[in-house]
């Protein structure tokens, strides 16, 4: 599946979660989560991501991997797979796999994320603690994603971001 993201490093998440709460995104979800990335061997824009995400009481492991294809502008168009839930007995297969694929675990982060959706747009805003930084993005439909970022959040990032990643 092909996905159309703008990402930003920003001062501060709370102008983008007031945004959406004023502009009436829906409020997805918040949740603590642990992303061990891994960088394939023989292709260094091929990725695969291993997060375990609490979202109250209930713990999950996700399993999924990431293609880098073209930037436009500054702005990443990537392929990524399927997610495949990762139970106990999954596990050791994941790790071996990765092991054989030769991908190696290039960050090991710590965040909470807060996503918020309206109209095929989804903002993911990340609070990360380790790394320490902020991090914003949008994803949906290349239009959507170009019109909401050079207009309705163009003062915004004019004032928190701190750069386009």
């Amino acid at each position: 599946m092909e996905e159309y993201e703008h990402s930003f490093k920003v001062t501060s998440i709370e102008p983008f979660i007031e945004f959406c709460k004023k502009n009436g995104y829906r409020h997805v979800s918040v949740s603590s989560q642990n992303r061990k990335v891994y960088e394939s061997g023989y292709n260094p824009h091929l990725i695969s991501r291993l997060t375990t995400e609490r979202v109250r009481n209930k713990t999950n492991v996700y399993f999924d991997f990431k293609l880098s294809k073209n930037e436009i502008e500054g702005k990443k168009i990537s392929q990524e797979s399927q997610t495949l839930i990762v139970t106990d007995e999954l596990m050791l297969f994941v790790k071996s796999a990765l092991n054989i694929l030769s991908f190696r675990l290039v960050a090991d982060n710590f965040r909470t994320r807060y996503v918020y959706e309206k109209g095929g747009l989804t903002f993911e805003i990340d609070d990360y603690t380790l790394p320490e930084m902020k991090v914003i993005a949008v994803e949906g439909s290349k239009e959507a994603v170009e019109n909401l970022c050079n207009n309705e959040l163009k003062e915004i990032l004019q004032k928190f971001a701190i750069k386009i990643i």
